[in-house]
C-alpha cells in the first residue's frame, strides 16, 4: 500500500524515512474535511486519529397509507423513494511504523484545508520523543494524555460499537478465531495490557451522585483501578531474548519462536518422573522447568528453540497472573492487550493455554480485533469529550478498514513483512443510538444469523461464489439507478473492483471483520456501493 524508495529499505528505527509515496485516496482517506487529531506513538508504531465529516447520498423511503383503496386500479405507488445529500461523521484511524511518520506529517500539513482545534492529544511512549516534529509539521499544540486512561476509553469503546470485537485463539480450529457476541453490559472485566512491563487493570461501572440544576442526579460512568502486574513482561522477552539470541528486532524474536522446539531446552514434568504425575495429576508433558536442559546439557541451543521457551515463559507467568487476579476479584473476562500482543498467533497459544490451564476452563483468555487502535481511540475521545461522541452509536466501515490479518509465518508469509504496509480502520457514526431489542429474553446470546461461514467452509465457498457472480448484476443494476449521472458507469466499476478484492480477502481471511455470515457480505457490499454514492441501485 506504500511504495518504499531506496532509503528506506535499509533505515534503522531511529531514522526517520521521507522516501514513501502515500496514495491519499488509500490512507489518509478524506483529509481535506478532518476536523480534530489524536496520536498515540508507542515504540515502533504509530496510530493516527482523525475525525472528518463524509458527505455522500442516503435513500430515504416514504410509506403511504392506501388503506380501502384499489392501488394497482388507481396506479397509485405504495411508496416513494427520494434520494438526499447528507454529511455524517466518520472516526479514522491509521497505523504504521514509526520508520514513516515524518513523510505522514508532511503528508497532512501538505493536504489538511481546515481543523476545529489548535491542540492534538498524543499519548503512548514516543509522544515526549516526537512533540516538537508534530507541533512543528502540523502547528498544534501537543497535549499528553494519560496512557492507561486512554487505553480503558478505547477497550471500552470498541466493545461497545464493533459485534465480534472480541475473540478466542484457539490453534487447533480453521480458523483459529473464535469471536464472542457483545454482551449488552461490558462490565466489570479485567484488562491485561503487556508492554514493556505487566499492568492488571479492573474496569467497572460505578454511579456517581452530581448536581444538576439545584438537584441530585445520579449517573454512571466507568472507573478503572490498577490493582496488579508484573516487571516480567514483552521487554523482559524482548530484552533477554536479544542477549541469548542476538537479534534486536521483537517480530524477529516471535519468528523465531514459531519455528522453535521449547522441549530440547525446557525440562518437562516427564523428565523428571519419567512420565506424568499421577499424585498432582500432572501430564508428563507440562514444563517442569523453564530452560532446565540447559544447565546440564553439553550442547549448544539454537536461537528458536531458546526463544520459544523464553516465550513459554513469559506468557505461561503472565497467564497464572492474569488467572489469579481474575479469580481474586470474581471476574471471567480478561482481555489481553500491548505490543507483546501483536495478534501473533505464537503469543495469544500460549497465553491462552496458559490461562486455561490454571483456571481450568473457567476464565476466559480473550483478544481484540482492534487492540492496537486503543490508545489513539482513547486519545481522541479525551480530546473530543465536549462533542460527546460516547452518546452516539459507531458502526465499522467495511470498505475503508483493512480487517484482522493473520501474521502467522506459516500460513501467511506475505502478511509477516509489516514494513511499508499502513492498517486502517474507520467508523461511521450511526443516525441514531443502537439499543438491544427489549422483547428478546436474553439480548446476551440472541445470535441473528443461521449460519456462520467463518467455521462452514462449504457454505462459505457457496456464498462467496454467489456474490462474486452476482457482481456484474449489481454494477448493472447501480449505472440505471443515476441514468442522469455522466460518472456513474466509472463509479460502478471502482465499486466493482473494490467490493471483488474484498471478496478475494474474506475467502483467505474470512475472520477479517469478525465473524463472517450472510449478513456481513451485504453489510460489505453496501458500505461499497455507498463509498462510491450508490446509496440504493434497486430503487427503481
Amino acid at each position: 500500500m506504500a511504495e518504499c524508495g531506496a532509503s528506506g529499505s535499509g533505515s534503522s528505527g531511529d531514522s526517520l524515512d521521507k522516501s514513501i509515496t502515500l496514495p491519499p485516496d488509500e490512507i489518509f482517506r478524506n483529509l481535506e474535511n478532518a476536523k480534530r487529531f489524536a496520536i498515540d506513538i508507542g515504540g515502533s508504531l504509530t496510530k493516527l486519529a482523525y475525525y472528518s465529516t463524509v458527505q455522500h447520498k442516503v435513500a430515504r423511503v416514504r410509506s403511504f397509507d392506501h388503506s380501502g383503496k384499489d392501488t394497482e386500479h388507481d396506479h397509485e405507488p405504495p411508496y416513494e423513494i427520494s434520494v438526499q445529500e447528507e454529511v455524517t461523521a466518520r472516526l479514522h484511524f491509521v497505523k504504521f511504523e514509526n520508520t514513516y511518520i515524518e513523510a505522514c506529517l508532511d503528508f497532512i500539513k501538505d493536504h489538511l484545508v481546515n481543523t476545529e482545534t489548535k491542540v492534538i492529544p498524543a499519548t503512548g511512549g514516543g509522544a515526549y520523543k516526537f512533540k516538537d516534529l508534530i507541533e512543528e509539521k502540523l502547528q498544534l499544540k501537543v497535549d499528553k494524555e494519560d496512557v492507561m486512561t486512554c487505553l480503558i476509553k478505547g477497550c471500552n469503546f470498541v466493545l461497545k460499537n464493533i459485534p465480534h470485537e472480541a475473540f478466542m485463539y484457539q490453534k487447533d480450529s480453521d480458523p483459529e478465531f473464535r469471536f464472542q457476541t457483545n454482551h449488552p453490559n461490558i462490565f466489570p472485566y479485567l484488562l491485561v495490557n503487556i508492554g514493556s512491563g505487566v499492568s492488571i487493570v479492573k474496569v467497572r461501572l460505578s454511579s456517581v451522585e452530581r448536581v444538576s440544576g439545584g438537584a441530585a442526579v445520579v449517573e454512571t460512568e466507568d472507573r478503572f483501578e490498577w490493582i496488579g502486574g508484573s516487571s516480567i513482561g514483552g521487554g523482559t522477552f524482548w530484552g533477554l531474548g536479544a542477549l541469548l539470541t542476538k537479534t534486536k528486532k521483537f517480530d524477529e524474536l516471535l519468528h523465531l519462536a514459531s519455528r522453535g522446539q521449547h522441549t530440547n531446552v525446557d525440562m518437562l514434568v516427564q523428565d523428571i518422573y519419567g512420565g506424568a504425575h499421577e499424585t498432582l495429576g500432572l501430564s508428563g508433558n507440562l514444563i517442569a522447568s523453564s530452560f532446565g536442559k540447559s544447565a546440564t546439557a553439553d550442547r549448544e541451543f539454537s536461537k528458536e528453540d531458546m526463544a520459544k521457551s523464553l516465550l513459554h515463559m513469559i506468557s505461561n507467568d503472565v497467564g497464572q497472573l492474569a488467572c489469579l487476579y481474575a479469580k481474586l476479584h470474581c471476574l471471567d473476562r480478561v482481555y489481553f492487550g500491548g505490543f507483546f500482543i501483536r495478534g501473533h498467533p505464537v503469543t495469544m497459544r500460549t497465553i491462552t493455554y496458559s490461562i486455561n490451564f490454571f483456571s481450568k476452563g473457567e476464565v476466559q483468555a480473550l483478544f481484540l480485533r482492534h487492540e492496537g487502535y486503543l490508545g489513539a481511540i482513547g486519545a481522541f475521545l479525551k480530546g473530543a469529550e465536549q462533542d460527546n461522541p460516547n452518546q452516539y452509536s459507531w458502526g465499522e466501515n467495511y470498505a475503508g478498514s483493512s480487517g484482522l490479518m493473520s501474521s502467522s509465518p506459516e500460513l501467511c508469509p506475505s502478511q509477516r513483512a509489516r514494513s511499508g504496509t499502513f492498517d486502517l480502520l474507520e467508523m461511521d457514526r450511526l443516525e441514531r443510538p443502537l439499543v438491544n431489542l427489549p422483547l428478546l429474553l436474553d439480548p446476551s446470546s440472541y445470535v441473528p444469523d443461521t449460519v456462520d461461514l467463518t467455521d462452514d467452509a462449504l457454505a462459505r465457498k457457496y456464498w462467496l461464489t454467489c456474490f462474486e457472480e452476482a457482481l456484474d448484476g449489481v454494477v448493472k443494476r447501480a449505472v440505471a439507478s443515476q441514468p442522469g449521472s455522466v460518472d456513474a458507469a466509472e463509479r460502478a466499476e471502482k465499486f466493482r473492483q473494490k467490493y471483488w478484492d474484498k471478496l478475494q480477502t474474506l475467502r483467505h481471511q474470512p475472520f477479517a471483520y469478525g465473524t463472517l455470515t450472510v449478513r456481513s457480505l451485504l453489510d460489505t457490499r453496501e458500505h461499497c456501493l455507498n463509498e462510491f454514492n450508490f446509496p440504493d441501485p434497486y430503487s427503481k
